[in-house]
């Protein structure tokens, strides 16, 4: 930072804006005399993940929706996870001894909160149900417990170098911020996060149920500033208000003029193409010779591939002297 005095009153600028003093001025109010030009640099605020760890589970649960009933031409879904719910005690966060840098997060009953799309053989789409199941269920004898492919709970450690996310108490208390695809919990915070992706494993529609394998990934993050180089602002495509049954139609109106780049035929010197497909051109002689197996004859002075030549059969051609 350097002091800036621009007339009677001193001011701290930064040195980019000191900087940008010229002409013998001392300095410049860019608050009142912005620039315009693209910069060489871009300095950007970027969130950086510092360490990242992942977990596969799976499980299989009914949804509350009988799908062969309501929706009986049913063969195809696809399935994304949409919410996580942490009740109490389902993120712990706690401190290594003697690695003051790594923490330990124990992760249990989770409920997640799908959306399962249903589509008919022909890939119509039909709708889209919302069922929930517990993963990490935390009773043995939940419907979901499966002691390897989905236990009570899951212990994962992460490098955490610049410290976690805490709630907003009196006694605050380390956090794991889920990132989902709800209006309430999709942004990302300093500290370790938590997002989760979904794939559809079995859809059982005599059984009506759903095996659905599950992805959690855990990741300690935080913002830091750094500089990157410009390519310029972003070109935004525009988008089509024409009608769909006017589209082709609008869109050639107001588009470029025909132009048609065909090459006229240089009917003469050099390129002889009065000479029939059949026959090759005789350079030194200004005249048409006749191939022979892929040669040409004695009257010939250059290769046949060099002339117009194919296997295209004329119509009454010509006799040739």
């Amino acid at each position: 930072m350097a002091k800036c005095k621009c007339g009677a009153r001193p001011r701290i600028v930064s040195d980019a804006v000191r900087s940008i003093g010229s002409g013998g001025r001392e300095c410049i109010d860019v608050c009142a005399n912005p620039i315009c030009a693209d910069p060489d640099l871009l300095g950007i605020m970027a969130p950086l993940i510092y360490d990242e760890i992942g977990v596969n589970l799976c499980a299989t649960f009914r949804p509350a929706e009988t799908i062969s009933a309501a929706y009986p031409t049913a063969t195809n879904a696809v399935i994304r996870v949409i919410d996580t719910t942490l009740a109490a005690g389902s993120a712990t966060v706690e401190a290594i001894t003697g690695r003051p840098n790594c923490y330990r997060v124990t992760l249990t009953n989770l409920t997640m909160q799908f959306a399962l799309s249903l589509y008919d053989s022909a890939c119509r789409p039909l709708a889209t149900l919302y069922p929930t199941a517990v993963y990490l269920p935390p009773e043995t004898t939940a419907p979901t417990y499966d002691e390897d492919t989905d236990p009570t709970s899951v212990e994962l450690e992460i490098f955490a170098p610049y410290g976690l996310t805490y709630t907003a108490a009196a006694q605050p208390v380390p956090t794991v911020n889920v990132i989902g695809e709800n209006v309430n919990n999709n942004v990302i915070r300093q500290g370790i996060n938590m997002f989760s992706m979904a794939k559809l494993l079995d859809l059982d529609l005599d059984e009506n149920t759903v095996t659905v394998g599950l992805t959690l990934v855990l990741q300690s993050l935080y913002f830091a500033g750094y500089k990157v180089a410009s390519a310029g602002k972003i070109d935004i495509p525009k988008g089509s208000i024409l009608p769909p049954e006017d589209s082709e139609c609008m869109k050639f109106v107001e588009g470029e003029l025909l132009n048609l780049e065909i090459k006229p035929l240089d009917l003469g010197a050099p390129a002889y193409e009065e000479c029939y497909k059949q026959q090759c051109c005789d350079r030194q002689n200004s005249g048409c010779a006749v191939c022979n197996g892929g040669t040409f004859q004695s009257a010939c002075s250059t290769p046949c591939s060099s002339g117009a030549v194919d296997d295209t059969v004329a119509l009454n051609p010509a006799s040739i002297d």
